[in-house]
């Protein structure tokens, strides 16, 4: 059987070399591409013209520019109130205090000054009453009621409870007051001196502890207030920095250590005269019980 003709065989099959180099022609294709050059973009017309292209200018008619003045610095703000020397001072505090901190510091100050006068004069009361009672011996070792009035003195507080008892022994009552026994009259009057001297040793020294019990408060609610009004002015300048915060607080804190100053003072002097005040009570009470028992018996002979 004839077959037809279907031309040259190595045209119609392929040869094995044609395959690899086309192979290698689409492969070496990418790589080809990269390496053409990118196309020239044209100038942009934004773009400045080269320095080249200015024409050039004589070096005398070029001036150069000014420099730019610096800014001006920022002013110091202005400080409120007073400075942080004068911040922890009396004065310092009264200048940036309102009505109710001047009020708390001057009623300290008050306490203060009540309690310097105060002991001041109790010592020496107390100084000259110890001075007297020493007296006492020398008025029982007198021989008659009037020279042991002379050796207790004129102005002596045990002078005065002696002369009340004599008075009540030699005076006459009448009506109601006739009813009532000499000696009894005699223990009264006594009692009467006894609680003048007593008084006199008493004299101010509740003012002493009412500021040693008080004082330390008053300070505290100075404080207290002080932070408040500090904390208020610290948030309405919204400026929370050490030094707005130091001086304000500390400012505050003072009114406290000012209470404390007045009060242990105060306490102090309270105690050491409290004690003196009992040794001369008790020598009075004595020198009275002594004298209206002397009265006593002398009415009886």
């Amino acid at each position: 059987m004839k077959t037809a003709y279907l031309g040259e065989g190595p045209s119609r099959q392929g040869s094995p070399i044609k395959f690899v180099l086309a192979a290698m022609a689409m492969a070496f294709m990418p790589l080809g591409a990269m390496a053409q050059p990118a196309p020239e973009t044209p100038p942009d017309a934004t773009q400045p013209a080269p320095t080249d292209a200015l024409p050039t200018l004589p070096t005398d008619d070029l001036v150069a520019p000014e420099p730019a003045a610096a800014p001006p610095e920022a002013a110091a703000p202005a400080e409120e109130g007073h400075t942080m020397e004068s911040a922890f001072t009396i004065g310092g505090m009264w200048e940036a205090g309102d009505f109710v901190a001047r009020t708390t510091l001057i009623i300290m100050i008050i306490m203060f000054a009540g309690t310097v006068y105060i002991a001041s004069t109790k010592v020496v009361d107390q100084t000259v009453l110890l001075g007297q009672a020493k007296k006492i011996p020398a008025f029982w070792d007198a021989n008659t009621l009037d020279e042991g009035l002379d050796v207790l003195g004129r102005n002596s507080a045990f002078r005065s409870i002696a002369e009340g008892a004599i008075a009540q022994a030699n005076s006459a009552q009448a009506g109601l007051g006739a009813r009532i026994g000499r000696s009894d009259r005699m223990s009264h009057q006594v009692g009467i001196e006894l609680e003048r001297v007593n008084g006199r040793l008493q004299a101010g020294m509740a003012f002493l502890a009412t500021v040693g019990a008080i004082c330390p408060f008053v300070g505290l609610f100075g404080t207290v207030w002080g932070i408040v009004n500090a904390l208020i002015k610290i948030g309405t300048s919204g400026d929370p920095s050490i030094d707005k915060v130091a001086g304000p607080v500390g400012e505050a804190l003072i009114m406290t250590a000012i209470g404390l100053a007045v009060a242990v003072p105060a306490v102090i002097f309270y105690n050491l005269l409290g004690r003196r005040n009992k040794n001369i009570s008790d020598a009075a009470r004595h020198f009275a019980f002594d004298v209206d028992k002397l009265m006593a018996s002398s009415a009886k002979a």
